[in-house]
């Protein structure tokens, strides 16, 4: 009897990609800054939102489908990221306390990539979507982050 669980083929369903309710934004300090922006949301598929977080309440750039605040307010966890200098990663964000820290995205946000920049600054990506993100997502993801903190108007 055991032995039929073994042989079963059992494969994870994936959560469908929602449309994002919220309001297209296109705010971009320079095209440096834009191509960065634009070039992870054409090489991450499922992000659908990036802001870049200035420190100190300053939103720097904003592309992409945004939610009801204007302005980013630092919470704990992108607060934790951009202390520790190291990716966070939040598969599926509306099973968190956490979510209501990211007003600024869409509210069925699904997922949430922060990537800090350096000099309080920070990357924050909205994904449409269950764990969206892959490694090789995450890691093109710090990449461009890293053109994305050179290119960065001085705040």
């Amino acid at each position: 009897p055991l032995g039929a669980c073994g042989s079963l083929d059992v494969t994870v369903r994936e959560k469908e990609a929602v449309k994002l309710a919220g309001v297209d934004f296109n705010e971009v300090p320079s095209a440096e800054v834009g191509w960065a922006l634009a070039a992870v949301l054409e090489a991450v598929p499922n992000a659908k939102s990036t802001i870049v977080y200035g420190g100190g309440g300053k939103t720097l750039a904003r592309l992409g489908t945004m939610g009801r605040a204007q302005q980013v307010e630092a919470g704990a966890i992108l607060e934790k990221a951009m202390e520790e200098g190291e990716q966070a990663y939040l598969a599926d964000l509306q099973i968190l306390p956490g979510k209501d820290e990211f007003s600024y995205l869409p509210i069925n946000t699904q997922a949430v990539v922060v990537q800090p920049l350096g000099d309080g600054r920070a990357l924050v990506l909205g994904g449409n979507k269950v764990r969206p993100f892959t490694a090789r997502d995450l890691t093109m993801i710090q990449a461009l982050a890293s053109f994305l903190a050179q290119t960065l108007p001085e705040t």
